[in-house]
């Protein structure tokens, strides 16, 4: 597979991303005791291409990180004793970077979420608390151009979000939404500071309805929309995006098939459209929007004959959605994709296959084509972390260990 060209004709497409090639992979941590499946990275990629990932297979927050044209940084304890899980990372155009994880409690303290943010050329803060750990699975970070974090997360029955300004201190938690079965929340945050956060509500076995709200620069959050159409199938996953003005949208599986929203800048919801033919069983979207407003959106499906194919579509900014287009090959056992796009064109849909236990992706490149690569081994099951900006292209997954089949490692690599 590695090296083979989709030639796929993107026509209104960005301009063309400079063609480019995978980097080494760099072990980031590991070999470790693994008793069950171990999570990815979590990336962050920049419009400079500066890559961060953090991770904690073994209790400690990690840290490492990648500069365009260089080379990975050695893996360090985010900072002293970080200790903890549920972990998120963002990195802004003006490289302030954060790491959220909720610490681990015990008898007598219980668990926090904390922030520890790293201001342009210096050091991790001590972490800052900015809510009660328990309950809290979720957290999302997003960090505008003038390096303002916005922090999203859920807990119980309630949606929260905090700010925190240059200069200054997190804001008290504000409460979105209250509502039954709210869970998988997500954010956007785009360099002037507009934020999208959109979640899933309904029951925990069937959740049926996609939620969204929207803040705007220097504003509060507006009350929350109904993104989905509210059909009474399953509804869940919601994947935002925005653009450089604000507009935002919003992916995720409505019953069978992948559907996507827009909304121009803090307005009205669109009807949904259906990506996903009628002919396949679609599972677990995936989405990206660049600065542009370009969008590229990316599932897995499931044929009649039973086999699963990870296939994509991309939508140029002011045009329609492109021909459906199959990444993945028929001999293989995709998992589930993530996607990402940069501010130039150069996009990135993974997945690992599970019948080869291998780490796959495609990278949209110049001239609108796709190029569909073999990364190296892969867990089953799990997924490949993506993230790109600024040419650069982050990838992170987990893979067991070759000769221990209770131990396993954390890597990544990069397309530049």
């Amino acid at each position: 597979m590695a090296g083979m060209l989709l030639a796929v004709a993107l026509c209104a497409f960005i301009q063309p991303a400079v063609a480019g090639s995978w980097r080494a992979t760099k072990v980031l941590q590991g070999p470790f005791a693994a008793s069950s499946p171990p999570e990815a990275p979590v990336l962050a990629t920049n419009d400079k291409g500066h890559t961060v990932a953090v991770f904690n297979p073994t209790g400690l927050i990690r840290f490492a990180e990648h500069i365009k044209g260089g080379h990975w940084s050695n893996p360090v304890t985010v900072v002293a004793n970080a200790a903890g899980n549920a972990t998120a990372v963002a990195i802004g155009a003006d490289e302030t970077t954060a790491v959220a994880w909720t610490t681990v409690g015990t008898r007598y303290v219980p668990s926090k979420l904390v922030v520890s943010i790293r201001e342009p050329g210096g050091q991790f803060s001590p972490p800052s608390e900015v809510g009660p750990g328990t309950g809290v699975w979720y957290p999302k970070l997003g960090i505008a151009g003038d390096g303002s974090v916005t922090l999203l997360w859920s807990a119980g029955t309630q949606v929260y979000s905090s700010h925190h300004p240059v200069g200054g201190a997190w804001s008290a938690p504000v409460t979105l939404r209250n509502s039954v079965g709210i869970n998988l929340p997500d954010l956007a945050v785009n360099n002037v500071g507009v934020a999208l956060a959109v979640w899933q509500e309904g029951a925990s076995n069937n959740p049926t309805a996609i939620y969204a709200a929207y803040r705007a620069v220097d504003g509060a959050w507006q009350a929350p929309q109904q993104v989905s159409a509210g059909t009474g199938l399953a509804t869940w996953n919601p994947k935002p995006g925005l653009d450089a003005q604000g507009n935002a949208t919003v992916g995720y599986l409505d019953g069978t098939a992948m559907w996507v929203a827009s909304s121009a800048a803090g307005g009205v919801w669109t009807a949904p459209t259906a990506l996903s033919s009628p002919q396949v069983t679609a599972y677990y979207p995936a989405l990206a929007l660049n600065a542009n407003g370009d969008v590229l959106a990316a599932w897995q499906a499931y044929d009649a004959t039973g086999a699963s194919r990870i296939q994509a579509r991309t939508k140029p900014a002011n045009a329609a959605w492109g021909a459906m287009i199959n990444l993945s090959t028929r001999n293989e056992t995709p998992g589930w994709p993530n996607a990402a796009l940069s501010n130039d064109g150069l996009g990135i849909v993974s997945w690992v296959d599970d019948s080869a236990q291998a780490a796959r992706a495609a990278v949209l490149g110049a001239a609108g084509t796709w190029k569909r690569s073999s990364l190296g081994a892969g867990w089953w099951g799990l997924t490949v972390s993506v993230a790109a900006g600024g040419g650069s292209i982050g990838t992170g997954w987990a893979l067991p260990n070759p000769l221990n089949p209770n131990a396993a490692r954390l890597v990544g690599r990069i397309y530049e």
